[in-house]
């Protein structure tokens, strides 16, 4: 965090060296213009076009490196990439991004979190006649009559012109609510469901995405075994990048949702292509998860520096290529190759002496 913030001030200060400049010579020209007897407004709008218009400062500020592309430099100078904070910082402003452009902020939110989060919408519940190939076929007029006079049920009202909704009056079981409900009307077809699941943000594929990519997770992190810390910050990571990418697939399914497809097969090829981004998505958000761990000291966290190769790139067995990375705090050296990976802890010889 200190170092984006130092990145930061940095850039402040090179904009501020430019606007001085600038305000210098503006004020040198208009104090000439003055004394050839321009009045103060005058010599205001000489000195401005003298000195050349807005393009010549942005041209200055790109020069000197006051201007985006400066700020994305100074970041990579000041190694904003490598701090353990960096990523946890863009995941969080990715979920409220998300949040923010959504359609219905708060429906992507109990999607994720797989229940409704107010109480009146944990106890609605959606009524209608269903047919025998699931479909719904609505609620007549007469069976919404009967269903008015239940006690079980308040607050009924019409939902799309053909359904009802109502509020839950008891702690009744969703099951006895329906059995009395067909005995009331005398339907057999009507259901009652919780309105929750009538109109839910489909997580399913996302779920299984990722418990796909957590197995994996498990079986390259489980085994290095580095230290307790350096593990506890690599599932703490990953489960921001869950929680991102989980939000992106509830936001993508609720634009999916509202679009007034043709035909059903428009709508599940724009399923599958979403879905295909989306596997996309996930594949780099873990390989960007697993390099920036594996790179990280597991005493600091810092990210290691100065690697160095040896070996020979063509060679599987003997003299093969391997890659030497030290921690800038002295804790140690990771070596990797195409076999193993492994951090060797570096100790100071006087520290024997003092155990000793």
């Amino acid at each position: 965090m200190n170092r984006g913030i130092d990145a930061f001030r940095e850039w402040m200060e090179l904009r501020k060296r430019v606007r001085e400049e600038r305000q210098f010579h503006l004020e040198r020209l208009r104090a000439e213009f003055e004394v050839l007897g321009l009045s103060v407004r005058e010599a205001n709008r000489a000195a401005r076009g003298r000195f050349g218009s807005r393009r010549h400062l942005k041209s200055a500020l790109h020069e000197l490196g006051g201007d985006w592309a400066g700020l994305v430099q100074l970041a990579s100078a000041h190694r904003v990439h490598a701090s353990l904070w960096f990523q946890p910082a863009l995941l969080v402003a990715g979920i409220l991004l998300v949040l923010l452009i959504s359609p219905a902020p708060l429906a992507v939110v109990e999607g994720v979190a797989g229940r409704p989060l107010t109480a009146a919408d944990r106890d609605a519940v959606f009524i209608s006649e269903q047919k025998w190939n699931l479909t719904y076929l609505g609620i007549k007029k007469a069976d919404y009559e009967a269903i008015q006079a239940m006690d079980c049920l308040t607050n009924l009202v019409r939902h799309q012109s053909i359904h009802a909704r109502a509020q839950v009056r008891k702690s009744v079981a969703l099951a006895a609510i329906e059995s009395l409900v067909r005995k009331q009307t005398g339907n057999p077809r009507l259901r009652v469901i919780p309105f929750f699941e009538h109109q839910p943000i489909v997580m399913g594929p996302a779920k299984a995405v990722w418990g796909l990519a957590g197995l994996n997770a498990l079986i390259f992190v489980v085994p290095l075994r580095r230290s307790a810390l350096w593990l506890g910050y690599g599932l703490a990571v990953g489960s921001l990048h869950w929680l991102g990418s989980v939000f992106v697939w509830a936001m993508a399914i609720q634009v999916w949702s509202r679009i007034a497809w043709s035909t059903d097969g428009r709508a599940l090829l724009a399923f599958l292509m979403t879905f295909m981004v989306y596997l996309g998505l996930v594949a780099l958000q873990c390989r960007a998860w697993w390099s920036d761990l594996r790179q990280r000291c597991p005493f600091c966290l810092e990210r290691l520096l100065l690697p160095l190769i040896a070996g020979s790139r063509d060679c599987f067995l003997l003299n093969s290529e391997t890659t030497e990375s030290v921690c800038a705090h002295g804790h140690g050296v990771l070596v990797e190759s195409k076999w193993s990976s492994r951090f060797r802890p570096q100790q100071s010889p006087l520290l024997g002496l003092i155990r000793g």
